[in-house]
C-alpha cells in the first residue's frame, strides 16, 4: 500500500534541485526486494525509476542492486524514497552517498555504455 499523496506533476524538493547532472543513458536495471525496474534518469545522487515499489513510503530506506540494462555488471546500493508520483508511476530514490563502489561505477558506466 502506498503512503503518499497522488501528485499530478513533479514537485520540487531538495532531491529535484540537486546539483548533479542527470543521465538517461545508459538505462539502469534496478532490483529491489525481488521487484525489477528501469530508470527514467539518474545521477550520482539518485535514481528516478519507472514504476512504484510495493509498500513504498516516503523517507523509507531501500536497498537493492543496479547495473546497465542488458549487462551483467551490478552494484549494491542503499538509499531512501524521496518522491512517489502515482500519476506518472515513478519513484525517486536518493542514494546513500557513502558507497565508494556506486560513486566509482556510475561515471564509468556513462563512459562505457552511453550510446549518445
Amino acid at each position: 500500500m502506498l503512503h503518499a499523496q497522488e501528485i499530478s506533476s513533479s514537485v520540487p524538493n531538495r532531491f529535484e534541485q540537486r546539483d548533479s547532472f542527470r543521465v538517461s543513458n545508459p538505462v539502469l536495471e534496478i532490483e529491489i526486494s525481488d521487484q525489477k525496474f528501469t530508470t527514467e534518469n539518474w545521477s550520482l545522487n539518485g535514481l528516478l525509476i519507472k514504476g512504484l515499489l510495493e509498500d513504498a513510503a516516503l523517507d523509507s530506506p531501500v536497498k537493492g542492486i543496479f547495473g546497465p540494462h542488458g549487462t551483467s555488471e551490478m552494484c549494491q546500493f542503499s538509499g531512501r524514497i524521496v518522491r512517489i508520483d502515482l500519476k506518472e508511476k515513478q519513484t525517486a530514490i536518493e542514494l546513500d552517498g557513502s558507497s565508494r563502489e556506486v560513486a566509482a561505477l556510475l561515471p564509468l558506466w556513462v563512459l562505457k555504455y552511453n550510446m549518445n
